[in-house]
């Protein structure tokens, strides 16, 4: 039996593709200054009074509103990147024994990356396991998503027999150890890894960062593919120690 461990990176679409699905929150109304309510005053200096003081306070909450929108949809935008709907995949990271590859790196287009996962998954899937961490909820469900979005027909074995859930050759290392004990923060690949001694996540590079750097410069890239080669080899060093691959 042969064993892969599988990872894909993803980043966001293109702001002008997903913009139409963006709900900002709530914002002030337009100035008007019927908002000032002077009750019974009439002395013509305290209703000036009142008006500025309305006033600024209104302009001092649109100034704040303008940042906390502008964060607002500068959060939503980091999370695209974590749905098949605003996100696509950028690469796609297998490791087989010692010798690892990034799908992506030769600048393939998201159909072709897929293209080039689901030809190697046929080519070993009947005598391999393809192991992952998160794998199962996460880069499966998004790797069949946006095939469906091209349109890639998605091989009949990579369902089980019920034609809803992976094939047993999909191994989720999450969905083999307990939730007691570790927090949900805890429980990520680099923070198990840690703890157990046998590795971690790369200085300086966090999984928000990773489309920023593969859409960077030569250098940055290959930290971007770095940063790949890092998370296959967390997860073939934690299948091993978890008894998976033996």
């Amino acid at each position: 039996m042969a064993h892969f461990a599988l990872d894909i990176e993803t980043g966001p679409l293109p702001w002008e593709q997903i913009a139409p699905l963006y709900v900002p929150p709530a914002v002030l109304p337009p100035w008007d200054s019927s908002m000032v309510k002077y009750g019974q005053t009439k002395d013509p200096a305290k209703r000036n009074e009142k008006y500025t003081e309305v006033k600024a306070a209104y302009n001092a909450k649109l100034a704040a509103e303008k940042q906390a929108v502008a964060d607002h949809r500068s959060e939503w935008a980091g999370k695209a990147a974590l749905s098949p709907v605003t996100g696509r995949i950028l690469a796609i990271g297998v490791k087989r024994n010692d010798v690892a590859a990034v799908i992506g790196e030769d600048g393939e287009s998201e159909a072709e990356i897929i293209e080039k996962f689901w030809s190697l998954y046929r080519k070993y899937a009947a005598s391999s396991r393809f192991i992952g961490y998160c794998s199962n909820s996460f880069d499966f469900p998004f790797i069949v998503w946006r095939s469906v979005f091209h349109g890639i027909v998605i091989p009949e074995t990579a369902w089980d027999k019920t034609g809803r859930y992976p094939a047993y050759h999909f191994v989720d290392l999450i969905d083999r150890l307990p939730n007691r004990g570790f927090s949900e923060q805890s429980r990520k690949l680099t923070k198990i890894c840690e703890w157990l001694g046998i590795g971690g996540k790369p200085d300086g590079i966090d999984g928000s960062d990773f489309a920023r750097l593969w859409a960077g410069n030569p250098e940055n890239r290959q930290q971007a593919i770095g940063y790949v080669l890092n998370d296959l080899d967390l997860t073939w060093k934690l299948a091993e120690r978890m008894g998976v691959i033996q």
